[in-house]
């Protein structure tokens, strides 16, 4: 009889069914910048046809998998795991009009940071800021099939769920819950330990230890935090 059993379940499960990681192993149909710093290429997994683009930064015990392309100037840091067809610092969706009336695309001059136990799904794309850098502290998660904008700040132990949107230079706090399918406005802030509910779509601020939900998201309850 346990506490959580969920989680001794998952401790079973590793103890007797799942293989250890073997790393050291690059394989040969990627593309590697001769410019990209990997701090120890016996200490990390680089699947197939993984493009990794100049100046680049790799830690230790990072895993990359199949067919993901890692934009120039990305950061990743010490045991991230970032899953197969993810873009990771492309330029973000950031246009203005010319004196012609046509659209101009921004240039994006910063990068991403991924910080010590951010994991990442498969077919999710992360964007480099215009100017300074997108970050995703320690042992954030992120699920398949999410969009994260340039200049998004995501603050640790955050969960951010499948096919969720957070637009550009969003804040969003430590301990947050974002539920699948979730569209997040730009420039906003999501607080410490808040939560936002499936599908929603939030327009303003989100305070600490609140529940959203809805379209537009509406504070539901406080959570309480123990």
């Amino acid at each position: 009889v346990v506490d959580n059993p969920r989680f001794i379940f998952m401790k079973i499960l590793n103890l007797f069914f799942v293989k250890s990681k073997t790393y050291g192993s690059i394989h040969s149909s990627s593309s590697i910048h001769s410019s990209v710093k990997i701090k120890d290429s016996t200490k990390v997994i680089i699947g197939n046809n993984v493009v990794i683009e100049e100046n680049v930064i790799i830690g230790e015990y990072v895993e990359i998998k199949s067919n993901t392309v890692i934009q120039a100037n990305t950061i990743i840091k010490n045991n991230v795991k970032i899953g197969a067809n993810c873009t990771i610092g492309g330029i973000g969706f950031g246009y203005e009009i010319n004196e012609n009336g046509e659209y101009e695309v921004i240039p994006h001059i910063g990068n991403v940071i991924l910080e010590e136990n951010v994991e990442i799904g498969n077919n999710t794309c992360i964007d480099r800021a215009v100017m300074g850098s997108t970050i995703l502290s320690k042992n954030v998660k992120v699920d398949n099939l999410v969009h994260i904008a340039h200049g998004v700040k995501i603050e640790e132990n955050s969960l951010i769920i499948a096919n969720a949107m957070i637009a550009g230079s969003v804040e969003i706090g430590k301990n947050v819950w974002i539920s699948p399918s979730s569209s997040i406005i730009q420039k906003i802030k999501i607080e410490d330990n808040a939560l936002v509910g499936i599908g929603s779509v939030v327009l303003k601020d989100v305070e600490k230890s609140t529940i959203v939900a809805g379209v537009p998201a509406k504070n539901i309850k406080n959570k309480l935090i123990k």
